[in-house]
């Protein structure tokens, strides 16, 4: 009986006694959380406690070898837990797109429970997390090809556009579907081609697809009254979120035992996997899989450097670079990674009737990570396991109830769709109230007045603080304002 025997008694006798009468339960445990947060750590305690086995949803992860780069745990710190979709595909292969992680991932979880197990889905890459959690989702910035590379592949061979620079696919954008074009920053090459494909895939505007998606599901639940049961089973949610300043420092100090611990051996090893690949002729997009993985491309600088001019004075100069550009891009991540989860998962949990099962976890105390994290997350599990009434999530912590309190109320916010650029940053910016932020931001302000001293504008094109307040929010149609993506 696995599980099921220790930690629902009342099933396990009446299933032994042929009184089946209580449904039998089909848990699943998801644990979100930026990188640093310890995401990892609480799945293996989990997964030791309660027989439980681990499916990875890290993109990076899913790459064979390179543990340091991809921040894999070690055998021992795995302490004999099965780990799935961990190491699966090879260097040059592009990551799984969401339908492909969706089909492996539920796979898995029907196999670990016929084992009579617990499902753990653990990771930072939140577009498979929510890929897998949401029935019937595109994901903005995932293609929708059911064949993954493959078919991306031969989409670009009919279609050449796919391979030509940011601008002229946004122009093409444009022509085929402007409100996604409206929706994605110009210099996101990746989003704009992703759109780009699912029309020439599928013949239809990505736009008229989420509208539908949309629909449908307005109208679905619109027609019922309480949550129903996830296809999935029975789900409990655990993200692990830490302050920004305490992780920012965390991760910095991370990315220092890296280097010490080989990370300069593994980007060296991609640097050069890269080099043969170019070598033999062969086409490589830089745009998506492990060209992308945080540390390579920092630190490509300093590998180019070396290999070409060994003897160069400014191989310190450039190997310290890479060092403060992979912590500087570890920040930004994080922050990506909370941005995702305030700005879409949780409205997604509240459209599905499961943010009553999303538990916020504090790890900024490392120093108190066992009391705040572990020991909160191990008896919620057992209360979810045992099926007892499970306690309000914002009375976890009171981080739990500022932070979740405040998403929900953002989540319940609709922005204004605006496009503007700010010539004196060279940004972009999608919302009014982005727009705004930024240009009441220090780092804005702070930009001008160095612009002003070097006469590059004008004074009466420095704005204050106040003005910028008063001025009006800028107008879109109703016919063409998009849904704004804010990543």
């Amino acid at each position: 009986m696995g599980f099921l025997s220790r930690f629902v008694p009342l099933l396990g006798s009446a299933l032994r006694s042929g009184r089946a009468t209580v449904k039998r339960m089909t848990p699943l445990i998801i644990i979100y959380g930026s990188t640093g947060t310890g995401k990892s750590d609480l799945a293996v305690e989990l997964a030791t406690r309660y027989n439980g086995e681990i499916i990875n949803a890290d993109a990076m992860q899913l790459y064979k070898g390179l543990p340091i780069i991809t921040n894999k745990l070690t055998t021992q710190e795995q302490r004999g837990v099965p780990h799935h979709l961990l190491g699966s595909i090879e260097l040059g292969e592009d990551p799984w797109v969401v339908t492909q992680f969706k089909k492996e991932a539920t796979k898995m979880i029907s196999e670990i429970r016929g084992r009579g197990k617990l499902p753990i889905v653990v990771g930072g890459t939140s577009y498979y997390l929510d890929g897998l959690l949401f029935e019937g989702r595109v994901v903005d910035n995932q293609p929708a090809l059911e064949g993954g590379a493959s078919n991306r592949d031969e989409l670009a061979a009919k279609h050449p556009i796919l391979t030509d620079t940011p601008e002229a696919m946004l122009a093409k954008l444009r022509e085929v579907d402007p409100v996604m074009a409206d929706k994605w920053h110009p210099n996101d090459a990746r989003k704009i081609r992703t759109s780009l494909e699912i029309y020439f895939a599928t013949g239809r505007r990505a736009s008229d697809i989420y509208a539908e998606q949309r629909s449908k599901k307005e109208s679905k639940w619109a027609s019922e009254s309480r949550a129903r049961d996830h296809d999935l089973g029975e789900i409990l949610l655990f993200w692990l979120y830490a302050q920004r300043e305490v992780l920012n420092e965390r991760l910095d100090k991370r990315v220092d035992r890296m280097v010490q611990n080989g990370l300069l051996r593994e980007t060296a090893e991609v640097y050069d996997y890269l080099r043969q690949r170019l070598a033999a002729g062969e086409t490589v997009d830089r745009s998506k899989g492990i060209w992308q993985s945080i540390g390579f491309r920092q630190f490509e600088p300093y590998l180019t450097a070396e290999r070409e001019t060994p003897d160069s004075p400014g191989l310190d100069k450039l190997k310290l670079a890479g060092i403060e550009d992979t912590k500087s891009a570890t920040r930004q991540y994080a922050k990506y990674q909370v941005r995702w989860m305030t700005m879409k998962t949780i409205s997604s949990l509240q459209e599905e009737k499961l943010l009553d099962r999303l538990y916020l976890l504090d790890s900024s105390d490392i120093q108190r990570w066992n009391a705040e994290v572990l020991d909160k997350g191990v008896e919620l599990t057992r209360q979810f396991l045992a099926r007892e009434p499970l306690p309000p999530a914002t009375g976890m912590s009171e981080m739990a109830r500022e932070v979740l309190a405040g998403t929900v109320e953002r989540s319940n916010r609709q922005d204004t769709p605006c496009r503007k650029t700010c010539e004196v940053c060279k940004k972009t910016l999608l919302t009014e109230e982005l727009w705004q932020a930024h240009v009441t931001s220090r780092k804005h302000l702070k930009v001008v007045r160095a612009a002003k001293k070097r006469q590059l504008i004008p004074a009466h094109a420095v704005p204050s603080r106040a003005l910028v307040a008063a001025t009006p929010v800028c107008a879109v149609p109703e016919d063409t304002a998009p849904t704004i993506n804010h990543l």
